[in-house]
């Protein structure tokens, strides 16, 4: 399958499953960053509940919004 038709083949999928593949690809490029893979594994392993982030937090940052 040539790009062009790969991208004719998403650009008809329904907005859902665009963004699913659209995370798809972000985990993809993102597990050859090892700079990103060892920040994460030390986030994962922080023990701090100072450091954590709530859900509703995460939600609010990661639609761009602030916090007022």
């Amino acid at each position: 399958m040539s790009m062009a038709e790969l991208m004719r083949a998403v650009s008809g999928l329904p907005p859902a499953q665009q963004n699913e593949l659209a995370a798809f690809l972000l985990h993809l490029r993102l597990q050859h960053d090892p700079a990103w893979r060892t920040e994460m594994t030390r986030r994962i392993d922080d023990r701090d509940p100072t450091h954590w982030v709530s859900l509703d937090d995460w939600r609010t940052e990661s639609k761009g919004e602030s916090k007022s």
